[in-house]
């Protein structure tokens, strides 16, 4: 969700705003916690861990799907009851859409669907969030990459790499996020204390 959409629905619905974020974040994931299963199980050469590998995404998939499907309706609801929303009601840990600075809240312009002058906002007025974030991407690109060659080498020659590549790289991607969020939040408390 971008531009003034996404603005909208942070000020005047920000409970669905963040569910609906949450929500997009789960479609992505589960595909992937699938594939890490069933290339896990697959090793094992068990066709019933294999089958129980394809299973718990499906499942996982289903009730997200049925969750989805009641919060929306009970927003609908709360909505009809009580249309008008205030901004500060926003619950904590809300994301921010694309045009908007994480840590300050600045909204800029959105021009061909890219925000114009974000990145040098957070290269000017957050200079160590900017900093930090490139050590994050530099971090996120080398192991995508050191992941892929043992991937590799491993269907190619040696099979016995393949399931501590995924482990550890499956470990890594945790990490990553965790450290991620709560660097953010670092950032954000630091910014409003100024």
């Amino acid at each position: 969700m971008m531009g003034r959409y996404a603005v909208h629905l942070r000020a005047e619905h920000p409970r669905f705003y963040r569910w609906s974020w949450w929500f997009r974040m789960s479609i992505v994931l589960i595909p992937v916690l699938g594939v890490t299963f069933i290339l896990i199980f697959a090793q094992t050469g068990s066709l019933a861990l294999l089958i129980v590998s394809i299973l718990i995404p499906v499942s996982l998939g289903f009730s997200l799907l049925k969750l989805n499907h009641a919060k929306i309706g009970r927003f609908q609801k709360q909505w009809m009851v009580n249309p008008t929303s205030v901004s500060s009601d926003l619950p904590f840990g809300t994301p921010s859409p694309l045009n908007q600075c994480k840590l300050c809240d600045e909204i800029f312009p959105l021009i061909n669907g890219r925000p114009e002058g974000l990145l040098a906002h957070y290269r000017i007025a957050h200079p160590e969030h900017h900093r930090w974030e490139k050590k994050i991407m530099i971090a996120s690109m080398s192991a995508m990459i050191t992941f892929t060659i043992i991937v590799v080498i491993s269907v190619s020659k040696a099979q016995t790499f393949l399931l501590p590549a995924i482990i550890g790289y499956s470990s890594f991607v945790a990490a990553m996020v965790v450290l991620g969020l709560k660097t953010q939040r670092k950032f954000r408390r630091i910014w409003k204390a100024k």
